[in-house]
């Protein structure tokens, strides 16, 4: 690796650092120790990104035959590469910090909400369907705002023959709405991304809660995205987008 070359990564993981510290010195969580295991895990996240950033600027400089302007180039390129990693450096630091510490994920539930016969007879349902399980709705308590968390409720119904237990997969997605208005996908903190688990038949309820980054900017747009799926059929997809507010 040339000087130039050691000397823009160095400029740029700088650069990288900077940003993430303007944000980092104002990111609050709900206590003292969440937040500083936040702020050191966004920190490595940031500087890997500035990182790369860095070799792209110095690249695409070197494609040009702009040899001179490759440091300033490298600079330019973990700048941009850091702020539009910075909802996914949040969330992964976060969950990070959440699977090194269980008992700081904040209190999810999946419970049973109505009866089989309830949904058989609102779904009109019959037993030479088979398995059915279908995604019905999410919905998200508000509002919601910056420093705080988004209560995601995600119902879905399973039905079968005989009304005996089954098993059903669960993903859930989050997505974050880019200033080109472009969607990224970041992991669900203190959640796996899919799970199966057997449930009664009937009407189930699943709530989590998102955290959402103290410097989220009042209408920083999100969507969740849930679905459900038995027996390896197609999954049942059900998605509802929210806002952070004032």
């Amino acid at each position: 690796m040339t000087k130039n070359m050691q000397k823009a990564i160095a400029a740029a993981v700088s650069t990288g650092l900077l940003i993430l510290s303007i944000g980092a010195n104002a990111q609050e969580s709900a206590t003292d120790d969440l937040n500083s295991c936040v702020r050191k895990e966004q920190l490595v996240a940031t500087a890997k990104g500035a990182g790369i950033g860095a070799l792209t600027g110095f690249a695409a400089m070197l494609v040009s035959n702009k040899k001179n302007d490759a440091a300033k180039g490298a600079v330019i390129g973990a700048a941009v590469g850091g702020m539009a990693g910075f909802a996914t450096a949040y969330y992964t630091a976060i969950n990070t910090c959440y699977k090194k510490n269980p008992s700081w994920v904040p209190e999810s539930s999946i419970q049973h909400t109505k009866s089989f016969e309830k949904v058989k007879k609102d779904l009109k349902y019959k037993s030479n369907q088979g398995v059915v399980v279908r995604a019905n709705s999410v919905t998200i308590d508000g509002p919601v705002k910056a420093d705080g968390q988004a209560v995601v409720n995600s119902t879905f119904a399973l039905m079968t023959p005989d009304g005996a237990e089954h098993a059903v997969a669960i993903d859930r997605k989050l997505y974050v709405t880019g200033d080109d208005g472009k969607e990224t996908v970041v992991v669900v903190p203190g959640h796996d991304t899919t799970e199966e688990r057997t449930f009664e038949p009937g009407e189930v309820m699943d709530t989590v809660r998102i955290p959402i980054p103290h410097d989220a900017k009042p209408g920083s747009l999100y969507r969740v995205e849930f679905s459900v799926a038995a027996d390896n059929k197609p999954a049942s997809v059900a998605s509802e987008k929210f806002q952070v507010s004032q």
